[in-house]
């Protein structure tokens, strides 16, 4: 037949062209596919981890095959059965294409999944701790010991076999036991172990506290920087070094300065210095800038389809990462225009507030630290670098027609004049009191206080991203307070103590009087918008409940609102109404007249006494009766 030619051909031509668009296909379309014809290619050349594991997961066909083939929560599992190199060489061994089936039973001979962790017993935790008794508003106390109570059942330590075997496991292990945040949160993270020392303390949990400061002074000395977590595929990142504000927060509350923290709080320093500054003009800032440039592991197919829609893809995932070390992921905050599309991300080329009001602070608390020890040079050193980070915030940073201080785009060379709460933390330095009458103003017309669940991390509310409107998030709102306690303007200070109020109804709320529908908890972060503590929404994941640093960020609030309670009380109790106050005024004033006429007549009989002795005997007497009377006017 004469169409047969015809047919054959276009039957060919359709062939080639269903292989080629196969060939095509996004990576979210492979996931269905029993098969993988070959490695994955991603256009990176900087890991999220380095090391004998990181082949096998933070890059490379191993991980990139377990998310094509959907098996990405059990391949690669918690633990090797045998060395890296040899699951590297037996992985080499397959045939490609590769059968989904094969690689399965390959994940299964060469990983397993395993307890990692074990509950530890805290030798400082108590039943019924003796702080609880100074909480006078009983619905506060009655929190707090909910959130004691919690220490115990998120402590943990490393198992044995991690510590004897590093090298099979996916993690940085660390010696003394810790808290962990709690829900998928099951290892160390850096920046949350602020607010959960803050909360330790309350607690009068001293030794732990230590040992968690030396988990982390051993990680600098070791690394030379404190990762984001102990899990190994966040490891390159890090998170806001709040490392020196846990020494000082140890120090204030025990008096205890350990001398060996000195150094590993410098080489943190020298970490961020080195690799995370950059200059304006003449000033040199801080920065969220990570060196890998790869999808991220934990959430590769999300990742690396984002970044195949940009430009450059190697960009975008840096910028990702630098977002997830600002601990911030994510936020408009981070976004061009402040849009919600992730490859718009350009994290590193962002001067944040919050960063260098945390980096000058540090450079502050080391100060101190040095000096306590003598080491009078290095802490004029440190001093001098925080008066000069302190002059580039305010020359860089702050907008004089706003009255706040806005995070730099370095790409526009402009402010971004979005409400974010970081706008006010340099209020926490010294020397920055001057500038909060202006605060106040900006605060007032920013429309963040009108909220009943606290602070949104936001506004305008144009995102969906969990670092936006209306999610509340217990370090944010922390510090807030702590800016506002910090300077000397009135209504800041009584918005402070509103705000406090307010977050702890707010937790309360989340666990005794939950929405209905929802089990109380204590969430990672909530809605500004509820009384009712709706936890929040958003993100890759959905809401976690434990939560590390809600738990200590409210016990430090409740135990500072106990003090001002106290302070009020006191000053109830001293308070006169107006007729007590006149009443006490016109009885001293008759006091002075009486006490004045008696003077006046004591002085005319020594007058009439002296008249009748020689000068001589008469200077000497009058001379020891005024002493008398000055005698009895001291007492």
């Amino acid at each position: 037949m004469r169409w047969t030619p015809q047919l054959l051909i276009s039957v060919l031509i359709g062939y080639v062209q269903a292989r080629l668009e196969i060939s095509e296909l996004r990576f979210k379309d492979i996931l269905s596919s029993h098969y993988i014809f070959k490695p994955l290619e991603v256009p990176c050349n900087e890991s999220l981890c380095t090391g004998p594991l990181s082949e096998i997961y933070c890059h490379g066909p191993i991980l990139t095959n377990s998310w094509q083939f959907g098996l990405q929560k059990t391949c690669p599992g918690d633990k090797l059965k045998v060395t890296a190199k040899e699951v590297l060489a037996n992985f080499n061994k397959l045939p490609w294409p590769l059968k989904k089936e094969v690689f399965q039973q390959f994940c299964e001979e060469h990983f397993e999944q395993v307890n990692y962790l074990e509950v530890v017993n805290l030798t400082d935790y108590e039943v019924q701790p003796k702080f609880l008794n100074e909480i006078g508003n009983l619905s506060h106390r009655k929190l707090a010991a909910e959130m004691h109570e919690r220490w115990e059942r998120l402590a943990r330590q490393f198992t044995s076999d991690v510590q004897h075997h590093p090298d099979l496991y996916p993690l940085i292990p660390v010696q003394n036991p810790f808290i962990v945040p709690g829900g998928r949160f099951d290892v160390y993270f850096y920046w949350d172990t602020f607010w959960i020392i803050k909360g330790l303390l309350v607690s009068r949990m001293f030794e732990t506290t230590k040992g968690i400061i030396n988990n982390f002074s051993n990680l600098v000395v070791t690394l030379g920087y404190i990762p984001n977590s102990g899990n190994l595929q966040l490891s390159r990142r890090s998170q806001p070094p709040l490392f020196p504000h846990m020494i000082w927060e140890y120090t204030k509350a025990t008096g205890n300065y350990e001398k060996q923290w000195i150094d590993s709080m410098d080489m943190e320093m020298k970490f961020w210095e080195n690799n995370r500054t950059i200059a304006i003009g003449t000033h040199k800032l801080f920065l969220y800038k990570t060196l890998t440039n790869c999808p991220r592991p934990e959430n590769f197919l999300g990742d690396f389809n984002i970044g195949k829609a940009a430009k450059t893809p190697s960009d975008v995932w840096r910028s990702i990462s630098s977002a997830c070390e600002s601990g911030w992921d994510f936020s408009s905050r981070w976004m061009h225009n402040n849009d919600t599309d992730l490859s718009s991300i350009h994290t590193d080329l962002i001067i944040p507030v919050d960063l260098n009001v945390f980096i000058a602070n540090n450079y502050r608390y080391m100060a101190y630290y040095a000096n306590h020890f003598g080491r009078f040079d290095k802490s004029a050193s440190y001093r001098q670098k925080y008066e000069k980070l302190r002059y580039a915030i305010q020359e860089v940073l702050w907008d004089n027609n706003l009255g706040a201080w806005f995070d730099y785009d370095i790409s526009i060379q402009k402010r971004n004049l979005n409400f974010y709460p970081s706008n006010v933390y340099p209020l926490m330095l010294e020397g920055m009191d001057k500038f909060a009458d202006r605060v106040e103003d900006y605060m007032k017309k920013s429309g963040a206080l009108e909220f009943v669940g606290g602070i949104p991390s936001s506004l305008p509310a144009q995102s969906t991203q969990q670092w936006d409107f209306p999610n509340v998030w217990a370090p944010n709102q922390h510090f807030v307070i702590q800016s506002f306690m910090a300077c000397n303007n009135s209504f800041l200070q009584q918005e402070a103590k509103k705000q406090a109020m307010e977050f702890i109804e707010t937790v309360y709320n989340g666990m005794y009087n939950p929405i209905a529908g929802l089990d109380g908890g204590v969430w990672e972060k909530y809605d500004a918008r509820s009384t009712n503590g709706a936890p929040g929404a958003g993100g890759e994941y959905v809401v976690q409940e434990g939560f590390g640093w809600t738990n200590g960020a409210v016990m430090d609030l409740i135990w500072t609102l106990r003090d001002s309670h106290k302070k009020q009380i006191r000053s109830e109790n001293l308070k006169l109404d107006q007729g007590q106050h006149f009443a006490l005024v016109l009885t001293a004033f008759i006091f002075c007249i009486a006490i004045a006429f008696i003077v006046i007549i004591k002085g005319i009989i020594k007058g009439n006494t002296l008249n009748q002795r020689d000068d001589e005997e008469a200077g000497a007497r009058l001379l020891a009766e005024e002493n008398d009377e000055d005698d009895q006017e001291e007492l």
